[in-house]
């Protein structure tokens, strides 16, 4: 299978397309074979899944840290500079595994 034809089926996989469409433009490229579904198709898409959300919960950890950073410089909650680097990273870390128990709490 090609490139652009594996793109253009995921692409419509993620907008909502029916794969009878999806997949007219591929069967014309490849008259002998017919099209099959990958079993390997669904690991990749765990995969994806899992890495999204601990993407996602590594960026809203980093927003919390970022924040609680700034304001405890700002003002100054904490005097010294590694009591505030040390709540902020502990603060980021907390939200950052909620985040990440939230969004996995469906599956």
């Amino acid at each position: 299978m090609q490139p652009e034809s594996r793109f253009a089926a995921s692409l419509s996989e993620e907008i909502g397309v029916e794969d009878k469409n999806a997949t007219s433009t591929i069967q014309t490229q490849s008259q002998n074979q017919p099209i099959t579904k990958m079993t390997t198709a669904t690991g990749s898409k765990r995969r994806e899944s899992k890495l999204d959300k601990v993407s996602a919960a590594v960026v809203v950890g980093m927003t919390a840290q970022f924040v609680v950073f700034v304001l405890c410089l700002v003002t100054e909650f904490v005097s010294r500079i590694i009591d505030t680097i040390l709540l902020s990273m502990f603060v980021g870390i907390c939200v950052g595994v909620i985040g990440f128990a939230l969004m996995n709490g469906k599956d």
